[in-house]
């Protein structure tokens, strides 16, 4: 959606066209980091998605457990039901060397799930958390976290409507990069449900023309 927009626009209000393109070490660079980006919110096929945002979790969140019910679904079942390490009759936890071949799978799958989670969200966002090891505990306090930067997101989301009440071009900017702001712009609205008609898009964007 967000490419048509570009095109419409950018085809309108310039005439280069795909015959006269050429390929730029800026442009390389630009599809590598698009790609990149694209594979942290969507993850690969040995990778989850990554929490890039505190304020993304909601969105973040759905993607993970996806991913896992499809590609580590042995670990999400540690995830939703909970892991308990066996424990002997004193209630100590038994060592790793003595547990049964399935107990053993069962202690894979979770140090698994601990750190899928930690592969996919900020060294700086995982080392807040308050939990006790488990990947449940993890998980929740995760929630916790995020639930606690509602505030955070609600500060966002002002911040974006006055971007888009503001938005104009800037000295020196190009027909072809102030459309690509824009684009940028209505994404990250489209991602905080933040909704503007046809019309008032269209608006904006002719508004902003140099």
């Amino acid at each position: 959606m967000a490419e048509e927009f570009y095109n419409t626009f950018y085809n309108a209000f310039t005439s280069e066209s795909s015959e006269t393109s050429t390929v730029t070490p800026k442009s390389i660079t630009k599809t590598i980091n698009d790609n990149i980006k694209h594979d942290n919110f969507y993850g690969t096929y040995s990778k989850p998605p990554k929490l890039e945002n505190i304020e993304d979790y909601t969105w973040w969140k759905e993607r993970f457990l996806n991913w896992t019910k499809a590609d580590a679904h042995e670990s999400w079942f540690c995830l939703e039901f909970g892991y308990s390490r066996p424990v002997n009759d004193k209630g100590e936890e038994i060592s790793l060397k003595i547990l049964t071949d399935d107990d053993k799978r069962k202690f894979s799958y979770e140090q698994k799930m601990i750190a899928l989670i930690q592969q996919s969200i900020r060294d700086d966002i995982f080392s807040l958390l308050n939990h006790d090891g488990s990947s449940k505990s993890v998980w929740e306090a995760l929630r916790v976290k995020a639930e606690g930067g509602k505030q955070i997101k609600k500060n966002k989301i002002a911040l974006l409507k006055k971007e888009f009440d503001l938005f104009d071009s800037l000295n020196g900017e190009s027909v072809r990069q102030m459309i690509e702001r824009f684009c940028h712009l209505k994404i990250e609205l489209e991602r905080f449900k933040i909704v503007k008609t046809r019309e008032e898009i269209i608006d904006k964007i002719i508004e902003a023309l140099p």
